[in-house]
């Protein structure tokens, strides 16, 4: 046999290796956007559904919200801004004026009310 006769089975292999490995990459990349820990998205749906009401249908549609931001929003950038939510909600000044009136940080809380608003209208 001749080297010729393997190169198509050779070929074919090589190119199902390639898509293969193009494919896990693509899951890696959607399990790091995934990467919310499961307490985060029950906090969320729990708070979701304490303001739109305990029902099964809010349950789906606050669930709906989450796994929206959760394809927008990196976790590591939500809990930043998350933090900064917090911070801003805590009375005093001095500190905690650079976390309510820098713009970094209006921009970070605009674009999670934006993602937000957006699975609002996606979901409810």
């Amino acid at each position: 046999m001749s080297i010729r006769s393997y190169f198509p089975p050779l070929l074919s292999t090589g190119l199902l290796f390639c898509t293969l490995a193009v494919a896990d990459e693509s899951r890696k990349d959607q399990e790091k956007t995934r990467a919310y820990p499961t307490s985060v998205i029950v906090d969320y749906v729990i708070g979701c559904m304490a303001s739109n009401g305990q029902t099964s249908e809010m349950l789906h549609k606050c669930s709906c919200s989450i796994d929206f931001i959760a394809k927008s929003i990196p976790y590591n950038e939500y809990e930043q801004i998350e933090t900064l939510l917090r911070l801003q909600q805590m009375p005093g000044v001095g500190r905690n004026a650079i976390y309510t009136n820098s713009n970094w940080s209006k921009t970070a809380v605009a674009k999670l009310r934006e993602v937000q608003a957006e699975s609002t209208l996606r979901c409810f």
